[in-house]
């Protein structure tokens, strides 16, 4: 989950359990609310019976009964019983049998702790009075019918504002969170598009005073410190490259000439020929390093100052290798799926020519029988060239990393080389915003894709 979610996440579901909670205990008091509101009617109601039923003369149980059946203050299904000392009815207000006491109850009245249960739906106040020498117990159950449909009430409204307010403040949370952190996404967007070679970009700093800007000034202070150090060493390859060069090509020359002068010791010959063969390969590598180093210092200046035909260009490249390899075979096919057939395309020849040459090198060094078959299929999107040989094939493991520096497949055991070719092939059409693919359609076939986009 990412920073977004997250945030959007923990803030709504904070939110949630803080008015969740504050819900409840709204709920809470005022459900406690009712209940001794309620209790303070009940225990009014059962003094009031008590005065009028023993103080004033004037008024019996039957009387009382009148009062208390046309009274407007009255609750709803009320019951109120009074007993005298011997546990015996005194006042009943319905017509009902009074309820059922045990002498415990009775006790309990008397220290004011009853628990008295009829119904689940009554509550119930007692209390023992007392009026000339007499004592007497009362007790009143009825129902808070409107308090108990408030409470209904209180909890259907709080449970939809805890319903609506939740799914709008997770909306809100995701809404603000994505808009909070666009910042953090343009910059993530503009540091994915840095790469070596454009490492002299900086990232764009709209608030300098904000977490996001603090961040951004120091990744531009970390790419200008990594772009020095890479330009270092650009310049340190390029110039150790150029300065091993001559003295590699003299130590060849002069081992030549040894081997050449030494006809009747065919061992030193040998010898001789075997250091000459490393010393060509060290002066392959060293070009190819040179090569590199031209390629990356070309890179933001793509200016080409005309198109190439790329058949013509391979043809020379073919027959260049003819010359250095006399059993190199090159075949050439080209299908056509456009109206006018167009071969040329926008590129550096002399870059494009190395690119074809290693190819071409790399096809015919690892086949079995010396020969390069090339299928040119040109559509109005792209030009795409097959280069196919017969030979081992690397694993699958190896394909993605073939074009990488100094990477060489299983299929290259007892071939000299340096595994600099492929990837300054795939330098040099990265330059020219090509594409290149290994692919091994069958056993012991190997095709190279080429693909220049128009």
């Amino acid at each position: 989950m990412n920073i977004k979610n997250r945030l959007s996440v923990f803030f709504g579901l904070y939110f949630s359990i803080v008015l969740g909670v504050v819900f409840i205990t709204v709920y809470t008091l005022f459900a406690d609310f009712r209940k001794d509101e309620f209790k303070d009617r009940l225990q009014q109601k059962a003094e009031t019976t008590a005065k009028l039923l023993f103080e004033v003369k004037e008024i019996d149980s039957v009387l009382l009964k009148l009062i208390d059946k046309n009274t407007p203050n009255k609750l709803f299904n009320e019951k109120l019983f009074v007993f005298d000392d011997n546990y015996q009815p005194v006042y009943n207000s319905t017509d009902t049998t009074p309820v059922h006491l045990t002498k415990q109850d009775f006790e309990q009245i008397k220290n004011g702790k009853a628990q008295l249960n009829i119904n689940d739906d009554y509550e119930v106040y007692s209390m023992y009075y007392s009026f000339g020498n007499k004592n007497y117990y009362v007790a009143i159950f009825a129902e808070d019918k409107y308090g108990n449909r408030k409470l209904r009430y209180l909890k259907f409204l709080l449970l939809a504002a805890f319903l609506i307010g939740s799914i709008a403040v997770w909306i809100l949370s995701f809404v603000i969170s994505k808009r909070a952190l666009i910042p953090l996404k343009d910059f993530k967007e503009q540091i994915f598009s840095i790469t070596d070679k454009n490492l002299n970009t900086r990232i764009e700093v709209k608030n300098p005073g904000d977490e996001i800007g603090t961040l951004a000034n120091t990744f531009n202070e970390m790419l200008h410190r990594i772009n020095t150090a890479y330009r270092q060493e650009k310049v340190f390859t390029a110039n150790a490259s150029h300065e091993l060069k001559t003295p590699i090509t003299r130590i060849v020359t002069l081992l030549e000439n040894l081997a050449n002068g030494q006809k009747n010791n065919e061992p030193l010959q040998k010898e001789l020929k075997e250091i000459a063969d490393d010393a060509y390969q060290l002066s392959d590598v060293v070009t190819s390093l040179l090569l590199l180093s031209k390629i990356e210092n070309k890179e933001g200046n793509k200016n080409f100052p005309s198109k190439i035909r790329i058949d013509e260009l391979l043809f020379n490249c073919a027959e260049s290798l003819q010359q250095q390899h006399s059993n190199f075979k090159f075949f050439f096919e080209i299908k056509n799926e456009t109206n006018e057939l167009d071969l040329e395309v926008n590129a550096d020849e002399s870059l494009m020519q190395i690119a074809f040459m290693n190819v071409l090198k790399n096809a015919c060094q690892y086949s079995y029988d010396y020969k390069v078959t090339c299928e040119m299929k040109v559509t109005s999107q792209q030009i795409r060239l097959s280069f196919s040989n017969t030979g081992d094939n690397p694993s699958q493991e190896e394909l993605p990393h073939l074009f990488t520096a100094f990477k060489r497949g299983v299929n290259s055991a007892g071939t000299t080389g340096s595994g600099l070719g492929l990837s300054i092939v795939k330098r040099i059409l990265d330059y020219h915003n090509a594409d290149i693919f290994f692919q091994i359609p069958s056993t012991h076939t190997n095709c190279i894709i080429i693909v220049f986009h128009k």
